[in-house]
């Protein structure tokens, strides 16, 4: 049995969005040469890290589960996701862990019960994709509010400066002096 890493879910959301096709595509990053996983996972030395075309079949199908969530699938994306990496609990005296049985289910599960955790602390709907115009990076809202809707605040700014310039435009119907 191997042991499964316990990950931030911040480096979840880092590494979904700099492998899983949607995000790379509405940042026009297809081309861009994917960084370092195990940098971004912090993904122990020990253990192996799979290759980028196994990287971004794991990084897409983490994607759904975000981007399932907001129509309240979330933890039916999640059960396939943890269904397909088969982790099993451990108990131990520092608490629960995972395994699993081959090493191609170690970083799935490793994903699959980092969002599980998180999902137990937080809703669902707190999961999501951006709702910025040219953007579907993934998020996790950890934020007192609850109420997030961008990955980031430089999304969120672009979407407040286009809904002001869709306000200022003069309507067709109006002259101006």
């Amino acid at each position: 049995m191997l042991a499964v890493p316990a990950l931030e879910m911040t480096r979840v959301v880092e590494f979904v969005n700099e492998y899983a096709d949607l995000p790379r595509a509405a940042a026009d990053e297809l081309e861009t040469p994917y960084p370092n996983a195990t940098e971004i996972l912090a993904w122990p030395g020990h253990l192996p890290i799979p290759d980028t075309d196994d990287l971004v079949a794991t990084a897409n199908a983490t994607f759904q589960v975000f981007s399932s969530a907001q129509d309240g699938h979330a933890f039916q994306e999640l059960n396939d996701l943890l269904q397909s990496a088969r982790p099993l609990p451990v108990a131990s005296e520092s608490g629960l862990c995972w395994t699993v049985e081959a090493r191609t289910e170690v970083l799935p599960a490793a994903l699959a019960t980092c969002i599980l955790q998180w999902l137990l602390n937080h809703e669902q709907a707190r999961l999501g994709t951006c709702h910025g115009a040219k953007c579907v990076d993934a998020y996790a809202d950890a934020s007192p509010a609850g109420k997030r809707r961008f990955c980031s605040s430089t999304c969120l700014n672009r979407h407040k400066v286009a809904a002001y310039r869709q306000r200022a435009k003069p309507n067709p119907g109006t002259e101006r002096n």
